[in-house]
């Protein structure tokens, strides 16, 4: 995702709440103009003033390996693919095998053996 496309859906979830600039600001603790700068367009917003945006319209901003997710689908390149990375097995691999539970069912739960000092 480009920059700009990154503002261009900030301003669409912006439309979509049918939040003001001023209300905008005013949860995500810029100023107005701030707001006003960030979506217009030369857009430019510092990470701090993006994070603040994106939290604000009550999105979360996920980053993911190059090559994965639906932009990769869309690619117009017919020779394109992705190039496999660690990260990338190890999410397959997550994603097809079930995560086991973090204790063991009916397990009674380990005390400390050390002792308090009075």
């Amino acid at each position: 995702m480009t920059k700009q496309e990154l503002i261009a859906a900030l301003i669409a979830r912006r439309e979509a709440s049918g939040l003001t600039g001023a209300e905008i600001a005013q949860r995500s603790g810029l100023t107005e103009r701030s707001v006003r700068n960030a979506l217009g367009p030369q857009g430019n917003p510092q990470m701090s003033s993006l994070l603040a945006l994106v939290d604000a319209l009550g999105l979360e901003l996920q980053l993911a390996p190059k090559g994965f997710g639906a932009s990769a689908a869309l690619d117009t390149d017919a020779g394109y693919r992705p190039v496999p990375t660690r990260v990338g097995t190890a999410v397959a691999a997550m994603a097809q095998s079930p995560a086991p539970p973090p204790y063991a069912p009916g397990a009674p739960a380990r005390r400390s053996s050390r002792r308090r000092s009075p």
